[in-house]
């Protein structure tokens, strides 16, 4: 089946980047909803967390550097760390899914108990879960128990946010037909010069390291390195830095006490200014109201 990709500047302006866990906590639960066509303006990546998702409503085209897939409504899908990834809504109905981040400690017990030695080992032989109609309502009854627990977090919430979280994920893998995770590997070494552009990327981040720059650094053509940002980042490379700063950012806004002259300076930002309307025109919201939100469960 051919996907056509319909955007406005209206649905496209605003990437929804994925928000980093509050210092302490080791569960994060959103009810996430967006417009028929929805894009992602850059690919991005959970660096402290894996997640699960469960589709309610829509259709999406996942894209990361060596797969691509489609999920549709009824489908529980695992993201594991570090993995940059970006989705276009392909459906003209909204699509709304529930989003659980959660750290080592919340599947430790699950992973070993279900004999993986990793999440990656899981996420290698279950990427994706796709649960049967009859079985969804308990799905959907779970995250409401899930949701209930988030929103009234207090003493041994995270013992029952754990546990519920475990029972999701045995009821789907009960009650759905799982999908393997199928890398395509590029046999070109195409990997190699990513990892390592974007390795180089991290480390000069706050120099605003340039595409011919990177090139230069990695040993291969700009017009090279850009096709590679393009065909397997589904995104530019100025995109991608910029993304880059403000995840980087908002990290820095949640988990420091620095101020907004010294995060923009950290990230790269020619001035505090610039970092705000950057800040804002991605986040959709001013780096001060964003850090409330981590300062005020």
């Amino acid at each position: 089946m051919l996907y056509s990709i319909h955007s406005t500047a209206a649905v496209r302006e605003v990437s929804i980047m994925p928000l980093p866990l509050k210092p302490g906590y080791n569960f994060h639960y959103e009810h996430k909803v967006h417009p028929p066509y929805f894009e992602m303006t850059a690919a991005e990546a959970y660096t402290d967390f894996y997640a699960v998702s469960y589709f309610i409503n829509g259709e999406i085209l996942s894209c990361s550097p060596n797969s691509t897939e489609i999920i549709k409504t009824g489908d529980l899908t695992f993201t594991p760390k570090n993995v940059y990834f970006r989705t276009i809504c392909v459906s003209d109905t909204p699509r709304e899914n529930f989003l659980l981040k959660f750290t080592d400690p919340m599947i430790a017990d699950f992973l070993n108990t279900a004999g993986f030695d990793s999440f990656d080992a899981f996420y290698a032989a279950h990427a994706t879960i796709h649960v049967n109609k009859g079985a969804q309502d308990k799905i959907l009854s779970i995250i409401s128990d899930l949701e209930k627990e988030w929103n009234a977090y207090g003493k041994y919430s995270e013992i029952l946010l754990k546990g519920l979280l475990n029972k999701l994920i045995v009821t789907a893998l009960r009650e759905g037909v799982s999908v393997p995770y199928t890398p395509a590997k590029d046999s070109n070494g195409h990997d190699h010069y990513l990892d390592a552009a974007i390795s180089y990327i991290h480390m000069h981040l706050n120099e605003s390291p340039t595409l011919t720059e990177t090139a230069a650094a990695v040993n291969i053509s700009v017009s090279y390195l850009s096709k590679l940002f393009i065909s397997c980042m589904h995104t530019p490379f100025s995109t991608f830095v910029l993304n880059e700063k403000i995840l980087l950012a908002r990290k820095q806004l949640a988990e420091s006490g620095l101020s907004i002259n010294e995060i923009s300076r950290e990230t790269g930002f020619s001035s505090s200014a610039y970092f705000s309307d950057c800040f804002k025109r991605i986040t959709g919201e001013p780096p001060l109201q964003f850090r409330k939100k981590y300062t005020h469960r």
